[in-house]
């Protein structure tokens, strides 16, 4: 049965692809978040394009909301958080906790072989042994600094299974692995954000545009068409690619390939597409 309304603690991934579902098929829905940012990893501005999209479809979103209690009332769920300083409640049918997962190790008996972890996170050296023993390799979502991904992890066993034959030789390289926001209109990201660009004192030229009015997006009825390209100024390699809506989470594997191979923006734009695609687009976005 759908419920009437359904609460999200946390605003990450899980949150706001579900929370897309349930308030398009008519649920009143509220994402509930205790730091000040939603989906921690993306790009700020991308973000701001796909919170305005959520709230325009009726998605209620609190940051900075602090979860104290859920109490049954009347049948319902009465979800009790503290957001500006004031205590507020919020009542639905479901409530779903999307405050991140936490690998399933417990039974494992890990401290037998001297592998230390906290809350299901292994802290590993660059080949992806265990600091604390490094006979056991790890992989997947118990991997303390990597996203909890299944292509990741599929990488990652890859990684380790040729570490095993080979010994330790093999690095993971995470620089040029995207991620998507599977909602409507997707997010999807590769590289740097700007912020980290600008931390890390890289020189770079931001491209951003609003594709609303282009050809593509007109011809598909996009209500968000958004990206932002990143180039570092002195090599013209693409360090960071973000985009919301306009197939992006198609396109944005044409950047992934382009960094991971040192193809500049000038040598992409370059490119001959096949018109009228969504491909065609990218030299325009560059």
């Amino acid at each position: 049965v759908l419920p009437r309304a359904a609460v999200f603690i946390g605003g990450g991934v899980i949150a706001f692809e579900l929370g897309h579902v349930y308030a398009r098929a008519g649920v009143e829905v509220t994402i509930l978040e205790a730091l000040p940012h939603l989906l921690g990893g993306f790009d700020v501005e991308a973000v701001e394009q796909i919170r305005d999209v959520s709230e325009r479809i009726g998605i209620s979103i609190r940051t900075l909301a602090w979860v104290k209690r859920i109490d049954e009332a009347d049948g319902r769920l009465r979800v009790t958080f503290v957001a500006d300083g004031a205590e507020c409640a919020v009542e639905a049918d479901r409530v779903v906790n999307c405050a991140g997962r936490v690998a399933n190790v417990e039974g494992l008996d890990l401290g037998a072989a001297v592998i230390v972890h906290r809350e299901g996170r292994i802290e590993i050296d660059g080949h992806l042994r265990s600091r604390s023993n490094p006979d056991v390799y790890v992989c997947g979502d118990a991997v303390w600094n990597s996203p909890q991904l299944s292509p990741v992890a599929t990488y990652e066993g890859g990684i380790v299974g040729r570490n095993i034959v080979d010994g330790p030789k093999h690095r993971p390289d995470y620089d040029h692995i995207p991620a998507c926001l599977y909602s409507i209109p997707a997010v999807a990201s590769v590289g740097l954000t700007e912020a980290k660009a600008r931390e890390r004192g890289l020189g770079v030229r931001i491209h951003l545009n609003d594709m609303q009015g282009w050809l593509t997006a007109r011809t598909y009825a996009e209500t968000v068409a958004w990206s932002k390209i990143i180039v570092e100024e002195t090599t013209g390699r693409i360090v960071g690619a973000h985009m919301v809506g306009h197939a992006g989470e198609e396109l944005i594997h044409i950047f992934a390939l382009a960094m991971k191979h040192a193809i500049t923006a000038s040598q992409l734009a370059d490119m001959v597409y096949g018109f009228p695609t969504f491909s065609a687009d990218i030299r325009n976005m560059l």
